[in-house]
């Protein structure tokens, strides 16, 4: 089992890095406001509403993955393994992967807005796409309880399923 200095250890390094990643939006949102101007793009209107589509349809594509592929790590293969097994990682590795991956392909989404609005000058699609990328990384943010009923599940123990 986990040690509570280990649980509060990890859960640090990765709401530092949620933290980072969520100030990461903000940073875009200034660099795309401030840049646009100075980017010349030659899309006709045809072309535009074309790549438009498709970068939205990517987004949406990506918010949904993010969901299953966190609870693919999540599950761990051979979850029914003896803990003690040698190199099999941890809960708290397998957990820390989980986030940081389902963080990193939420921020894609913003990234994606980003590109479209340097495409189109329009900011609307650059607020909704870093507002979507932000509501998604707010959902996979780290939570010790998560984490504590992974271990528990790793560990054998019985879990408490929450409401």
């Amino acid at each position: 089992m986990m040690t509570s200095q280990e649980l509060d250890k990890g859960l640090l390094t990765l709401k530092l890095i949620w933290s980072a990643m969520l100030m990461s939006l903000a940073i875009y949102l200034f660099v795309g406001l401030q840049v646009a101007d100075q980017v010349k793009t030659s899309l006709d209107e045809q072309t535009f509403g074309m790549v438009k589509m498709g970068l939205y349809l990517v987004a949406l594509a990506i918010l949904v993955a993010t969901r299953f592929m966190k609870r693919i790590i999540l599950s761990g293969k051979g979850q029914n393994q003896p803990a003690a097994q040698p190199g099999r990682p941890s809960a708290l590795q397998t957990y820390m992967t989980a986030t940081i991956l389902s963080l990193a392909m939420s921020e894609g989404v913003g990234i994606l807005g980003l590109v479209l609005y340097f495409l189109g000058k329009n900011p609307m699609d650059l607020y909704l796409l870093l507002f979507l990328s932000a509501a998604a990384m707010f959902m996979h943010r780290p939570g010790r309880e998560e984490l504590m009923t992974l271990s528990r599940k790793w560990e054998g123990e019985p879990t408490i399923p929450f409401p």
